[in-house]
């Protein structure tokens, strides 16, 4: 008598429509403000400021500095419908860009709104990402989370590589206030998606008690879990390496005698070694737990940094690289892993700090790039640091394994 066939477990049930119609708009916001990251410091530059770098840097930092309310913006994420806030933010961001456009065209425009412009960008931004990372986990089935999370990543990086030289042609062609106007209507593109999104109501609202008990909410979910306290400090080490190299491989261009020219590529090919990375995930995952793959993660990374170490253009150039190969699978694999762990109704408040640090990261990344320490040494630190990471990965894989306990949750109202 024939032996029966081995059972054929079931397939994953694919992603929804609803996540493509989200992603498409996701990718072509992205798009636009990659267009508009482009136009905006030649606005500033077109003022004449006296310190035209300080202008500029400025205008950059003003950007960044809403990072740091990230917890308090994930306590937002929380209370409120993901939908609700995927339409509103965007909404809000192309009006300010379309108003910024206006103002330039018609020689109005003034250094003090570009700022303000930035700051609130940043804090739309923030909001978006944040509600967006509580969003993917309840809107794909489990076993498309890897998946979903490595296509939205996806368009998140391959878009700016597209953005980047539209915004240098349209800016060239049209001026940079018309760019601004063009772009505008093309970054509500995702409030428009998301109205294909699901009414979601919170899955539980928080404890009352202010932005203060937020942020001890969050705190007690990442202290009980070795995993997170891992991804945040790997997260802060990485976000200071950016900005590390984002300051100085400039300079280390220019004392080559290669100048713009060959640091546009160094930015490219961490931009191509992030999205080959991300796309790598999901084949990789097939093989190895996420888990695994943050460990795969953790050896490239040093290895990227290393490189930084000598003075030739092409070993900065394959440092980009394989650096950017490192940070897509850590991007994709981390973000999955922190969805996993992470309470539905808290998951907005940590992913919020995540971005906290991730702003710490940035500041403290950029005053060490301006001591007047050698580059070397500089590198030479960074990609002991990360060695150390490296190598202390499955001492933190393990205490994951061993904790019994789940995370600890947030009281839930009754009804809910």
């Amino acid at each position: 008598m024939p032996s029966s066939p081995a059972a054929v477990p079931p397939a994953a049930p694919p992603l929804p429509a609803t996540f493509w119609a989200y992603l498409s708009g996701l990718t072509l916001t992205g798009l636009a403000y990659s267009v508009v990251s482009i136009a905006l410091p030649f606005v500033v530059l077109g003022l004449h400021p006296a310190h035209p770098e300080g202008a500029v840097g400025a205008t950059v930092l003003a950007g960044s500095l809403p990072l740091f309310l990230g917890p308090l913006v994930g306590s937002l994420a929380d209370r409120v419908p993901a939908r609700r806030l995927l339409q509103a933010a965007p909404l809000l961001r192309g009006l300010l860009v379309a108003g910024a456009g206006l103002l330039t065209v018609r020689g109005d425009v003034c250094l003090e709104a570009l700022l303000s412009l930035s700051f609130l960008n940043g804090l739309l931004t923030t909001l978006s990402v944040t509600a967006a990372g509580a969003l993917l986990p309840r809107l794909v089935p489990p076993a498309r989370l890897a998946q979903a999370n490595s296509l939205q990543s996806g368009g998140l990086m391959g878009a700016p590589l597209v953005g980047y030289g539209l915004g240098g042609v349209l800016v060239h062609a049209l001026g940079a206030g018309e760019t601004l106007l063009l772009a505008a209507p093309f970054i509500a593109s995702l409030a428009v998606a998301a109205r294909a999104l699901p009414t979601l109501p919170p899955v539980g609202t928080p404890e009352r008690g202010g932005p203060g008990l937020d942020l001890l909410a969050a705190a007690r979910v990442m202290r009980a879990s070795p995993l997170l306290l891992g991804l945040v400090g790997t997260s802060f080490l990485l976000n200071l390496a950016m900005n590390l190299m984002n300051v100085r491989a400039p300079l280390f261009m220019r004392a080559a005698g290669r100048g713009a020219a060959d640091y546009a590529v160094f930015e490219m090919l961490i931009s191509g070694g992030v999205l080959l990375g991300i796309l790598l995930v999901t084949p990789l995952a097939r093989r190895l737990t996420l888990d695994g793959v943050l460990g795969v993660s953790r050896w490239v990374l040093p290895a990227g940094t290393a490189a930084l170490v000598l003075p030739q253009v092409g070993a900065w150039w394959a440092a980009a690289a394989v650096f950017g190969v490192g940070l897509g699978l850590l991007e994709v694999a981390a973000v999955t892993r922190i969805q996993e762990l992470i309470p539905d109704h808290v998951r907005g408040r940590v992913m919020g700090t995540f971005l906290g640090v991730n702003a710490g990261g940035l500041s403290l990344g950029a005053a060490l790039a301006g001591w007047t320490v050698p580059t070397a040494v500089l590198m030479t630190v960074l990609s002991t640091a990360l060695l150390l990471l490296a190598l202390g990965w499955p001492l933190v894989a393990r205490a994951e394994a061993r904790r019994a306990r789940p995370l600890p949750a947030l009281p839930q109202p009754a009804g809910d």
